[in-house]
């Protein structure tokens, strides 16, 4: 079975920028503020939720500071949803709440390696999808879970509309980042598409 591992939400806003996905691989993102001593409440794009703090500081992108702004990390407890934290220098709750919506980035060199039929999301997302003729039908626009496997979304070409699909051997038989191209097996999810 294939596995994805998420390394970048779909997009941020404001405030916040996006690093370069070739450089950086973002593990989280700030949710909100917790308690008055400036802890912030994380939701994790990582298998394990409290592997957020296994690389090291993380790095925040923001128009202040584009090129980004380094921040110690140490994980306090569970929360739902994801993990509460303390980032060095963030001690008051306003510290904490300014930091809503950034984006937490370590660099890619930082990570582990991955098995042979493992993926960080951003390595898939913008694959070309084609069927097992070779014929292309579609772009990868995400990778998604919800607690029963990794699902693949692809955008329909000329049609406009997403499609999931289980991201399973059966299903997707072909991932080749290096040629950007994902081969689904039609017959999985329907010959209409």
């Amino acid at each position: 079975m294939s596995k994805a591992y998420s390394s970048s939400p779909t997009t941020a806003g404001g405030f916040y920028l996006e690093a370069d996905e070739q450089d950086w691989a973002c593990l989280a993102a700030v949710s909100g503020a917790m308690g008055i001593r400036g802890a912030v409440r994380l939701k994790p794009f990582t298998e394990d939720p409290r592997a957020v703090g296994d690389y090291g500081p993380v790095t925040v992108f923001s128009k202040q500071a584009p090129e980004g702004h380094q921040y110690g990390i140490t994980l306090l407890h569970n929360i739902k949803g994801g993990v509460a934290a303390q980032l060095a220098g963030i001690e008051t709750r306003d510290d904490a709440e300014a930091l809503k919506g950034a984006r937490l980035y370590v660099s890619r060199d930082a990570l582990p390696g991955l098995e042979d039929d493992a993926y960080y999301h951003s390595d898939l997302m913008g694959l070309t999808v084609k069927d097992e003729e070779g014929v292309a039908f579609g772009t990868v626009k995400a990778v998604h879970n919800f607690g029963a496997g990794d699902l693949v979304e692809v955008v329909l070409d000329g049609l406009g509309k997403s499609v999931m699909v289980r991201f399973t051997e059966d299903t997707v038989p072909v991932v080749n980042i290096e040629e950007g191209l994902m081969v689904i097996n039609r017959s999985e999810i329907g010959e209409d598409l």
